[in-house]
């Protein structure tokens, strides 16, 4: 079993904590491409991030799920959100100045994804709007309080996604999107179309209609082993 960080947004922190979403879709750094679309034959690998086609020939991607840089089933994703802290009480400060290590735990920390509307945290003080928040890409391990361990994975287009699977990506009972992450209009738009306008949103302009393959990874939130 390893462990791996995974970003999240502050609407999906929320769906994560109230258990609304279990799957998540990650963009393949690596696309294959088909017969004759890269004036080969064979499938082929192409590097998104080096814009490079590598020169030999991909498993089907139906066999390639255990390369998942994410990992496999059984493996543990600790989420990188937005945060702030330690934030020590006033009584402890002496104490922490002697011996860090005990207040680095997420009980000592504020997620941004738990401010209200207006972007108020519920124990927010002077003290700490001085401290400023951290972007989720600088969280360490210890401040993480949130845990996914995978359930399986898979590569598909995103096009091929279901309503059943929008639905694990968050999406609440009653016909919307949970904190508006998804904008829809329920008499004339379906939650495939309303997600198409959520990633392309997040990806770009193109990102649907270029229709690239994801790494699917389905997860169940567990307490910190």
């Amino acid at each position: 079993m390893k462990e791996r960080p995974i970003l999240f947004s502050e609407q999906r922190v929320r769906a994560l904590l109230v258990g609304q979403q279990t799957q998540t879709r990650r963009i393949m750094k690596t696309q294959a491409f088909g017969p004759g679309q890269d004036h080969h034959e064979g499938v082929h690998a192409f590097d998104v991030s080096a814009n490079h086609l590598h020169g030999y020939k991909m498993m089907s991607m139906a066999d390639i799920s255990y390369q998942c840089p994410y990992g496999k089933p059984g493996d543990i994703l600790w989420v990188r959100e937005t945060w702030r802290g330690p934030m020590v009480p006033e009584n402890d400060l002496a104490e922490y100045e002697r011996d860090p290590t005990p207040f680095r735990l997420p009980e000592y920390c504020q997620y941004r994804a738990d401010s209200n509307e207006l972007g108020q945290h519920a124990m927010s003080t002077p003290e700490a709007e001085e401290f400023g928040w951290q972007t989720a890409i600088h969280m360490p391990r210890w401040a993480s309080r949130i845990n996914l361990e995978i359930t399986g994975v898979r590569a598909e287009k995103i096009q091929d996604i279901s309503e059943d699977d929008i639905m694990a990506e968050g999406v609440q009972t009653d016909s919307h999107f949970l904190n508006n992450f998804f904008t829809m209009n329920v008499n004339s738009e379906s939650p495939k179309e309303a997600y198409r306008k959520a990633w392309e949103k997040q990806y770009g302009a193109t990102s649907w209609e270029v229709n690239p393959w994801v790494w699917v990874i389905e997860f169940q939130r567990v307490e910190r082993r």
